[in-house]
């Protein structure tokens, strides 16, 4: 997997205007590093390097009291088996804390993504209305905060047009983006019900076709089953207890916060950003759509036709109407390429280039290679489907890097402040609480799934109102950023 370094904060140039800044900031950095290779800091290197070894040692101890040991080598297996495991974790906590390559010179998101990230672990055992609600009052929360001030300055009207069609324009760009990738999504969930319709010998009890022979599944059920001697309740609950789903949401969050706060600061801009992710995901998820709309591959499970979707209705009517619903949990037939690995894999694109640390990439890298081997392990998917999932997503991301090229954002970067999260008032918090909160109970499913699709298109329909009748605003930013939520909470 690529490191993605390119926007790492310290290897790129700032403009002219700002050099007496700079050398203020060039002095505290060399005061810093002074002082992190000092002896203050390389004792508090050792305390935290002995803290990550003393957990390490806990959970080795905590793994082998409930395990029986039958030999040194079945020992020995679990043993490193706990440390590939634990090591992602391990990872973050160090570069949370600061025991990383280059670290006196971090930024303050630099830390507290890895933290936050590490800390979703442990609050990653919440029950789903908790966690969307946490997640739904974090987009509110941000909303609030992210509400520029607007500053009286003094400038010619030619140049004011100019500026504001340069921002318009990266603004609507984003916009477009997500509307082609909710097309996208809409269009795939419907031929998800295409390719299991048509797809007959998977209607008929007497001709179920058989699963195809995946090597990775056969070799994933041998070492987890003979070598370690796990059940596979045992490995479904270590995947629920990563929920790398939440750990990537609570990093994408904290990653687009930094972006429009900070963005300056790092020469990233959050709609150039936007508009690369979703792009990404939204080519992703097309060739996924053509593959499996191409070659139609087998369940894995022989039954699924029967557990997800009615017999194919005689009459077209009926038959679109089954199409629209929101295939929540997936289809039979649409498995190359894994919808699952484009959408986990692009969220881990936009945080691990954020953060531009190679040990946090790592620590994320891992936890999506073990939560696509219990999907491989569990028969959700093939192999295939997961590795060309992620391979797919990384090629599409370093395409579309030209989107971010710095040198095109110069006149986007520039230092904006924000009204105080205190000052908002009850209207505001309506406001930005309704469309929130309109997400939340789709997700949590107050209003039923069946209506999902309807709601994507109302969500949809608010956005575009906004932008044809007001411009776009920060609250337009506000219910994009809900609609996109959703659309990833109902259809990853």
């Amino acid at each position: 997997m690529p490191l993605h370094r390119r926007h790492v904060a310290g290897k790129t140039e700032a403009p002219s205007k700002d050099i007496d800044h700079d050398q203020e900031e060039t002095k505290k950095m060399s005061d810093d590093s002074m002082a992190y290779f000092g002896p203050t800091n390389s004792r508090r290197s050792s305390l935290i390097f002995i803290g990550l070894v003393a957990l390490e040692t806990i959970a080795q101890l905590l793994v082998l009291r409930k395990t029986r040991v039958r030999s040194v080598s079945y020992l020995i297996m679990i043993m490193m088996s706990t440390l590939v495991s634990t090591l992602p974790m391990l990872l973050l906590l160090a570069v949370g804390l600061g025991l990383s390559y280059n670290s006196a010179n971090d930024l303050p998101h630099q830390r507290y993504i890895p933290i936050i990230v590490a800390s979703t672990i442990f609050a990653g055992q919440l029950p789903i209305f908790l966690s969307y609600g946490v997640a739904s009052a974090g987009i509110t929360i941000f909303g609030l905060s992210s509400r520029p001030i607007k500053e009286n300055r003094v400038e010619s009207k030619g140049s004011h047009s100019q500026s504001n069609g340069r921002k318009m324009s990266g603004q609507l760009k984003a916009v477009l983006a997500v509307l082609v990738m909710i097309g996208v999504l809409l269009t795939e969930n419907f031929f998800i019900w295409v390719v299991s319709a048509t797809y007959a010998p998977s209607q008929d009890i007497k001709t179920l076709p058989s699963p195809l022979q995946d090597n990775g599944q056969i070799a994933l059920r041998y070492i987890f089953g003979s070598v370690l001697n796990l059940r596979k309740r045992d490995v479904v609950i270590l995947r629920n207890m990563i929920n790398v789903e939440a750990i990537l949401v609570s990093g994408l969050g904290l990653s687009l916060v930094t972006i429009e706060v900070h963005g300056a600061s790092i020469r990233r801009n959050l709609w150039s950003l936007a508009m690369r992710g979703v792009l990404t995901l939204a080519a992703a998820r097309s060739i996924r759509t053509i593959s499996f709309l191409m070659t139609v591959v087998p369940s894995q499970n022989p039954m699924c036709y029967f557990d997800h979707f009615p017999m194919p209705p005689k009459e077209w009517l009926p038959w679109l109407k089954v199409g629209l619903m929101p295939q929540v949990d997936g289809g039979c037939n649409d498995l190359i390429i894994s919808g699952h690995a484009t959408v986990t894999s692009t969220i881990a694109c936009v945080v691990t280039s954020v953060v531009g640390k190679p040990l946090f990439t790592a620590a994320i890298w891992m936890f999506l290679t073990m939560d696509y081997l219990v999907e491989i392990y569990e028969g959700f998917h093939y192999s295939v489907d997961m590795f060309l999932g992620a391979m797919l997503v990384n090629f599409l991301w370093a395409v579309l890097s030209p989107l971010e090229d710095p040198a095109k954002l110069d006149q986007e970067l520039a230092q904006r402040k924000f009204h105080n999260l205190q000052d908002s008032t009850l209207s505001d918090v309506f406001r930005y609480t309704l469309p929130a909160f309109g997400t939340w109970i789709q997700l949590v499913g107050i209003v039923p799934h069946s209506f999902a699709t309807y709601s994507c298109i109302i969500y949809t329909v608010i956005v575009i109102f906004q932008i044809s009748r007001f411009g776009f605003q920060q609250y337009t930013q506000h219910c994009l950023f809900c609609l996109l939520f959703m659309a990833l909470g109902l259809f990853l």
